[in-house]
């Protein structure tokens, strides 16, 4: 048996020694490694393949149709010969005789700016973007997945021409922007993914409130006498207040404006500042109450309420479902089964918060 396991074994290892010097003996040099890992002459010198980080095991590799005695590598991406322009081993549309990668490692030609796509893979033709004077915004806040960019007319995100004022634009925050007489959510258009031209979108979201704009975190901005909110539970909110003397940073759902506590972007009154404690992520309570999704859970008791799973919670009396007590449910043998999401006290069982068996 011994004798079998070892064969066995070394066969696996003749197989993979073989597949990788296979894939390993695909390429041949490079075509300039300081330049770019990923593009390869084949090993004859005649074909220029593309294989990321020169990885063709786990990674692929693509034989494109290059020249091979014209072609020069740009960026670890981009390469040309003397007929066309490749992304990522693709042919493009671009034009080879202008085509370069500028200073800013931004893609260009004579005629359009281009904008990497992931899916597909390739160049995008970034529409009404003046190449002489395209250029990046600095990155704010240490983001990086968003792509600001602006020419001497426009201000562009993601690849795409934004409909602001490119003069007075101001981004305040990751979420919230404005302009000479308008405010803007940044927001995920929720159909792309990052990496996409138009995958993050500039919302317009009314008129600007006079007085000073300034940030106060990422999801919020106070704009003379009122605050502006945008996040992922609540894309937008402005309210407007009588007079702002002071504003307390909780966290960032969360602030205090004078005394009234703003929750993603809902103002809560009567909240005492002093004994406020944020429970988890839906979930925070005073001395005297206890709120789900900036809602008060009716009957709860903040001395003695736990969250039990996400929407699911209890205190010493009852159970709840978001703000809505379970008639009958136990809170002493309440539970969870996480797999199923159906939770019970050992004898009522709820799925989403609806009574279903007993």
């Amino acid at each position: 048996m011994k004798i079998v396991f070892i064969l066995i074994l070394g066969l696996i290892l003749v197989v993979i020694f073989f597949l990788v010097f296979i894939f390993k003996n695909r390429l041949g040099k490079p075509v300039n490694e300081a330049v770019s890992d990923s593009y390869y002459f084949d090993p004859k010198g005649n074909k220029i393949i593309y294989s990321p980080m020169g990885n063709t095991f786990e990674l692929g590799y693509t034989e494109t149709e290059a020249d091979a005695a014209s072609f020069v590598v740009l960026s670890r991406y981009a390469g040309k010969d003397s007929k066309n322009v490749y992304w990522k081993g693709k042919k493009t549309l671009a034009d080879p005789a202008s085509f370069v990668m500028d200073s800013n490692r931004i893609p260009k030609d004579d005629l359009h700016v281009y904008f990497p796509s992931d899916s597909p893979d390739s160049l995008c033709v970034i529409e009404g973007a003046d190449p002489k004077t395209y250029e990046p915004l600095p990155t704010l806040n240490n983001v990086y997945y968003h792509y600001w960019a602006q020419d001497t007319s426009s201000i562009f995100l993601d690849g795409k021409k934004v409909d602001a004022d490119r003069a007075t634009f101001v981004r305040l925050s990751t979420s919230i922007a404005t302009d000479i007489s308008s405010i803007y959510s940044i927001e995920s258009s929720g159909t792309l993914n990052v990496g996409n031209p138009g995958a993050t979108i500039l919302v317009h979201r009314g008129t600007k409130p006079a007085g000073e704009a300034k940030a106060i975190n990422e999801s919020y901005a106070r704009i003379g006498q009122s605050i502006a909110f945008s996040g992922w539970k609540n894309k937008f909110a402005l309210l407007a207040f009588d007079q702002i003397s002071s504003i307390r940073v909780v966290d960032e759902r969360n602030v205090f404006v004078d005394n009234v506590l703003v929750s993603d972007g809902k103002r809560i009154e009567g909240i005492d500042s002093a004994s406020l404690e944020i429970i988890d992520r839906d979930y925070f309570k005073d001395k005297t109450s206890v709120y789900y999704d900036a809602e008060k859970i009716p009957f709860a008791n903040p001395q003695t309420f736990v969250v039990v799973y996400e929407e699911y919670s209890k205190d010493d009396q009852r159970v709840f479902y978001k703000t809505n007590v379970l008639e009958g449910a136990k809170p002493n043998t309440f539970t969870i089964d996480y797999a199923s999401g159906i939770a019970s006290d050992g004898n009522l069982s709820f799925k989403e918060g609806v009574l279903f068996s007993k």
